[in-house]
C-alpha cells in the first residue's frame, strides 16, 4: 500500500472509530492537554504593529466544504479591505488550488491536517507554521461543538483576537470554560436548519456591524477545460464516503448504475482519488455495464471540470455533491439524516432561483442527530437511517430527476 493511501486508510479508520463510539468522541479533549505540552516547546512570535493588520483563517475541512466556504468567503474583503488587512488562509493540503484565482487572500498556506491527526511530527510542524506570525485576528468559521481540529489549531495560534462560531441548537460536547479561554468572541447562531452556505454566510455577515449584510449565493468554480477524453454526454456515480458508516452498500450503487445506463444509454465515468480506491475497486468489480475509469488519473482541476460537464451525478460523498450544487449540475445524494440540514438540504431563497439537488434520505424520529446515533449497534456497518434506504426508493427519485432534466443520449 502506498504511503499516502496508508495514511488515508489510518485517518479514515480512526475517524470511523470515533464517529461510532460516543465516549471516544467526548474524550478527544485529551488532545487539548497533549497540545498544551507540545506548544510549550514551540516559541511564540513577537507582535509587529507596523503596516496592515494580519488576519488568519483556520480552515481544516475538505474539498466539498471548501467549495461552499468559498461562496461565502468572497465577501471577506467587505469586512477586511486590502488597504488595511492582510488575510492568510491555512487550509487542507490540496484544496488550496480552489482559491488561488480569487482575489481574497494575500497568502494561502496548505498543510496536512489529516496526517497530523495520526502523526505527531506533522502536528508539531503544523503548529510551527501557525506560530510563525503574531496575528491581530484569527477566524474559525468551522464551528464549535466538540473537540475538533479547528478548535485545537485556533488554540495553537497567537493573536490579539480569536473569533469562533457556535450553533446554539447543537449541544456543546467540550468544556465551556476552556472554549472561552481559547476564543475572545463567539458568534452564536440561533436560527435552526441553516445550510452550510447560510452557516458560513452568517459568520462573515456578523464579523462587523459596520457593513451592510450581503446576500447568500453560489460562486461558480474557476477551472480550465480538461484535456481528458470524455463522451459528449455521460453520468457519474461516486460511491465513496469519508468513512464506512456513511457508505451506502456498494451493490446497491451497482444496481442504480445499471438502471441509469438502461434508461439514458449514457456512458458511466468513474472519478476519485486514491483514498476512494477501496470503494471504487469493489464497485468496478461488480459492474456489468461499460465505464471509463479515471480514478487517480485526474488533477483537482480535471476532477471539478469533469463534474461540471456531466449530465448527472449520483453520489454518496458531499465533495462531489457540493460541487454539483454550486455548478447546478443535476445531482442526487444518497445520505443518512445525521447532518441533513447543514450538509444536504439546500432550500434557501435567493434573487435568482437555482437548480435544487435531489436528496435521497430516510427520515427517522432521530433525524438530524449531528452524527450522534442512538440506534447504532456495535456490529452495524452503516448508520441505520442510511441502511434503510432501498434501491427502489432511490431509483424512483433518480428517475424523476432524469425525466425532469430530460437526461439521455
Amino acid at each position: 500500500m502506498k504511503k499516502n493511501n496508508y495514511m488515508s486508510f489510518i485517518f479514515k479508520s480512526i475517524s470511523g472509530l470515533f464517529q461510532k463510539n460516543m465516549l471516544l468522541r467526548d474524550i478527544k479533549g485529551i488532545m487539548y492537554y497533549i497540545d498544551s505540552i507540545i506548544l510549550f516547546f514551540i516559541s511564540k512570535p513577537k507582535y509587529n504593529d507596523k503596516g496592515k493588520k494580519k488576519v488568519l483563517i483556520i480552515y481544516n475541512l475538505a474539498l466539498g466544504d471548501g467549495v461552499i466556504w468559498r461562496c461565502a468567503a468572497v465577501n471577506l474583503r467587505k469586512i477586511y479591505p486590502k488597504e488595511k488587512y492582510e488575510i492568510t488562509l491555512i487550509c487542507q493540503k490540496g484544496i488550496d488550488k480552489l482559491y488561488k484565482h480569487d482575489d481574497i487572500y494575500d497568502e494561502i498556506v496548505p498543510i496536512d491536517y489529516n496526517k497530523a491527526t495520526v502523526n505527531l511530527t506533522e502536528r508539531i510542524n503544523n503548529f510551527k507554521i501557525i506560530r510563525k506570525v503574531y496575528y491581530d485576528i484569527v477566524l474559525d468559521p468551522v464551528g464549535i461543538s466538540e473537540w475538533t481540529t479547528n478548535i485545537l489549531y485556533v488554540k495553537a495560534a497567537i493573536a490579539n483576537n480569536k473569533i469562533g462560531l457556535r450553533d446554539i441548537n447543537i449541544d456543546l460536547h467540550c468544556s465551556t470554560k476552556k472554549i472561552n479561554q481559547i476564543y475572545n468572541k463567539i458568534l452564536e447562531i440561533k436560527s435552526k436548519d441553516l445550510s452550510l452556505l447560510e452557516y458560513y454566510s452568517y459568520f462573515i455577515n456578523n464579523l462587523s456591524e459596520n457593513v451592510m449584510p450581503f446576500k447568500v449565493g453560489f460562486e461558480k468554480l474557476y477551472t480550465v477545460h480538461s484535456d481528458v477524453k470524455l463522451p459528449k454526454k455521460f453520468f457519474i456515480i461516486f460511491p465513496g464516503a469519508s468513512m464506512k458508516l456513511k457508505r451506502w452498500p456498494i451493490d446497491r450503487y451497482v444496481t442504480l448504475a445499471e438502471k441509469i445506463y438502461n434508461k439514458t444509454h449514457l456512458k458511466l465515468v468513474l472519478v476519485g482519488t486514491d483514498s476512494d480506491k477501496e470503494a471504487l475497486d469493489e464497485f468496478k468489480s461488480l459492474l456489468k455495464i461499460p465505464y471509463i475509469d479515471l480514478v487517480g488519473k485526474t488533477t483537482i482541476n480535471d476532477y471539478i471540470d469533469i463534474l461540471k460537464r456531466s449530465a448527472l451525478i449520483v453520489t454518496n460523498d458531499t465533495s462531489a455533491y457540493h460541487i454539483a450544487v454550486v455548478e447546478e449540475v443535476p445531482v442526487a445524494i444518497i445520505t443518512g439524516g445525521y447532518t441533513y440540514y447543514r450538509y444536504a438540504k439546500y432550500s434557501f431563497k435567493r434573487e435568482n432561483e437555482f437548480k435544487k439537488p435531489c436528496v435521497i434520505v430516510h427520515q427517522m424520529e432521530c433525524f438530524d442527530c449531528g452524527n450522534r446515533c442512538k440506534y447504532l449497534k456495535k456490529n452495524d456497518t452503516n448508520w441505520p437511517c442510511l441502511e434503510k434506504i432501498t434501491v427502489d426508493y432511490a431509483w424512483k427519485k433518480i428517475e424523476k430527476l432524469i425525466d425532469d432534466n430530460k437526461i439521455g443520449v
